[in-house]
């Protein structure tokens, strides 16, 4: 549960991230 939920957390920075840099 631990894990996922921080992989969770990081795909989501992630995506935010590479929305960032796409927009």
């Amino acid at each position: 549960m631990k894990t996922d939920s921080r992989t969770f957390g990081t795909s989501t920075l992630i995506a935010k991230n590479t929305g960032r840099l796409l927009k």
